[in-house]
């Protein structure tokens, strides 16, 4: 259940949870804080499963009586407000709320460096001139990444998602990979989604089906999702891409997140401009990590 993988590295396979937590300072070692860390992320999961049918209710996100509700509730229902759309349940940030409780509760703790990947939904925390990096994959699943994300502390980058086709939860788009970086994983975690989402154009080689034929428990029943991509135009995901930039352009206009990026197949495109630079296969070779 909880893996004990070095003195700043702890893992964690709990029902649907599979989450690392690294966590350290110039000072000292964080090997008990991260157990007790990941103690802390199974019972925020305990309290959610008991709220679960509000948390896969659409109608919860303008439900007045949220107030009352545990706190990762509250916080994911808060993200998916942020991002102005009326489709998503709070669901749609859960990931990431679980990353940001579990980073802050480390931070709380004396930890100055801390990244807690929660199946990809990364809360980040980078205090007294930290800095890190974070490689970026061209697609769901991917072996390996092509593009780095450097972060300092200075940034304001608390979060980092990626969503799309392939990933453990359901998409409307064809995404190969849309990651989102935004002040909290909560926050990126929901707009990665939604972005995900609007990545779509019409084309016959795509195939979707109501999600409750793939899942008769799932948060959105009703809403067509994506199961196959095969023999599209090039002008299908040209607009998609587009379509997806779009999103995110408007989400940044907000200030709801920070900066985007956004991968079909062999197609890219960032927000804002040099956000992420691309590396070549023999540094990823050679270094194995950014």
């Amino acid at each position: 259940m909880i893996t004990v993988l070095s003195d700043e590295r702890v893992f964690l396979n709990f029902g649907p949870m599979q989450m690392m937590l690294v966590a350290s300072s110039k000072t000292r070692r964080f090997t008990q804080e991260l157990q007790e860390a990941a103690n802390y992320a199974i019972t925020i999961l305990e309290d959610l499963a008991k709220v679960i049918d509000r948390a896969k209710n659409v109608k919860t996100v303008n439900d007045p009586h949220t107030a009352e509700g545990p706190l990762p509730l509250r916080l994911m229902v808060e993200s998916v407000q942020a991002t102005g759309d009326e489709t998503l349940t709070p669901m749609a940030a859960v990931a990431g709320t679980f990353s940001d409780l579990v980073a802050d509760w480390l931070v709380a703790k004396g930890a100055t460096k801390v990244m807690i990947n929660n199946g990809g939904d990364i809360a980040v925390r980078l205090l007294m001139d930290e800095e890190t990096k974070v490689g970026l994959t061209p697609s769901i699943g991917a072996p390996s990444f092509t593009h780095v994300l450097p972060i300092s502390s200075e940034d304001g980058i608390g979060g980092i998602a990626t969503s799309g086709l392939g990933g453990r939860s359901f998409t409307k788009g064809i995404a190969s990979a849309v990651t989102v970086l935004a002040s909290t994983a909560r926050v990126a975690d929901s707009c990665a989604t939604l972005i995900a989402n609007h990545c779509y154009a019409d084309d016959p080689g795509i195939v979707r089906v109501p999600a409750e034929i793939l899942d008769p428990n799932t948060d959105i029943p009703g809403h067509l999702v994506t199961t196959k991509v095969e023999n599209i135009k090039a002008e299908t995901k040209r607009l998609a891409l587009l379509n997806a930039l779009a999103k995110a352009e408007e989400l940044k206009s907000r200030g709801v997140i920070l900066g985007a990026v956004i991968f079909v197949d062999d197609l890219v495109a960032m927000i804002p401009d040099g956000l992420c630079y691309q590396v070549n296969s023999k540094e990823v070779n050679e270094n194995g990590n950014p």
